[in-house]
């Protein structure tokens, strides 16, 4: 079933309403989602509704612990990293284009473990219960040991992968979902790589698919190059023909979308950003920003945190899509924000890792790596990590905790 979306009626009341039971269901989420410590970040955005939010901040200013570039051929010059970190059980697991898949020590960034790999990987991996996933550009998914980086196995989707994975559980086992360029979403059983399901769009998926609850009950949300955005239950293991409800967008969409309460928070190409409810469709706001948005948002209880290409990071009110705040940078800002505490961390194009206030968008602290940022920072027990253009992970953590 297709819905093609029209402006309609706010209905702000029922909204506030349904917020009031947000944060018990949150914490029910991250109990039922597997043995990670919610100091963790194991898979892209930080949590499988893809909020980007951590309730622990970091304290300010803070120092640059350690850093690390990958080996290179002689003669080669560094590739950028594009993929984002994701962090679990004491080590950061993140892939290059040239130097293979690495898990690093998160207090050192020594290299625990390394995996060649015949081709580049540009998409955040995923761990779960000592199994890191993660896939190339060739469209080839790992599953691999998440402390030795043993190969448990592999499957080969038909075009490019990326956007991330995300973990879920049925009562057969755990799940994972990604999307490929061949214009399907995947769901492989995480213990032997096994197909129990595709959905195929009409356009690639370079989005991580956010669901909505940590077992089969939830449903998967993600949007499509082809403009339209779409929700899927988990719980169809085995079924021939898949069952999916798409809501049209208007316009491609190349980021992921965090959903919370029922509700999915859609930014798209077009400068369009807009709440929709995922039960039928509802708009309930949606404004134009007349910015072609790539980078992701982040979604805290009250605001939506949106960076984007005209070098402002605007912060929306979830509730009725006003304007609350904007900062403004010095260039494009093409990576996504992660909120810890009352702080957004938004990466820019101009070297900076920038700490800005949540409430009102002032600066508050700035580090100028020297190097293009446009992926996504991940917080983890008190110390944020992020990778650059030129091929390097950093880590921060504040200057107490020397």
């Amino acid at each position: 079933m297709t819905k093609t979306i029209e402006a309609k009626s706010h209905r702000i009341g029922d909204f506030m309403r349904r917020r009031r039971w947000r944060a018990s269901f949150s914490l029910l989420l991250c109990f039922l989602w597997g043995a990670h410590t919610r100091a963790d970040w194991p898979v892209h955005r930080g949590d499988p509704m893809m909020k980007g939010v951590v309730a622990e901040g970091l304290a300010l200013p803070l120092d640059l612990s350690w850093t690390f570039t990958p080996p290179v051929e002689e003669g080669k010059r560094q590739a950028p990293i594009e993929a984002s970190p994701v962090v679990a059980d004491g080590r950061v697991f993140i892939g290059t284009q040239m130097s293979g898949f690495f898990a690093l020590d998160a207090d050192t960034g020594d290299v625990v473990w390394n995996k060649p790999l015949d081709m580049g990987v540009i998409a955040p991996a995923a761990v779960h219960d000592g199994t890191v996933f993660f896939a190339d550009i060739f469209g080839m998914i790992f599953a691999v040991d998440a402390k030795t980086g043993e190969e448990k196995w592999t499957y080969e989707t038909e075009g490019k992968i990326e956007g991330g994975i995300n973990v879920f559980q049925t009562d057969a086992g755990w799940r994972i979902l990604v999307g490929s360029h061949d214009f399907s979403l995947y769901c492989l059983d995480a213990a032997s790589g096994e197909v129990q399901w595709t959905y195929e769009t009409d356009n690639y998926i370079v989005a991580t698919p956010a669901i909505t609850a940590p077992d089969a009950s939830g449903s998967v949300t993600f949007g499509g190059c082809d403009g339209m955005l779409y929700s899927l239950p988990l719980d169809q293991d085995g079924q021939e023909t898949v069952e999916a409800t798409s809501f049209e967008i208007g316009s491609y969409i190349a980021n992921t979308s965090p959903i919370d309460d029922g509700m999915v928070y859609v930014a798209n190409n077009a400068g369009e950003v807009s709440a929709i409810r995922l039960s039928d469709g509802e708009e309930l706001w949606k404004e134009l920003k007349n910015v072609a948005y790539t980078a992701s948002p982040a979604l805290d209880d009250e605001k939506l945190y949106l960076p984007g290409p005209d070098k402002r990071l605007v912060a929306l009110d979830r509730t009725t899509g006003e304007e609350v705040w904007a900062f403004q940078a010095r260039r494009s800002l093409d990576a996504d924000p992660v909120v810890a505490g009352d702080v957004v961390w938004q990466p820019g194009m101009d070297g900076r890792l920038y700490a800005v206030d949540a409430k009102d968008g002032s600066e508050l602290w700035n580090f100028d790596l020297g190097t293009k940022l446009a992926t996504a920072p991940a917080i983890a027990n008190g110390r944020l990590f992020i990778a650059g253009d030129d091929g390097s992970v950093f880590c921060f953590a504040p200057e107490s905790s020397d």
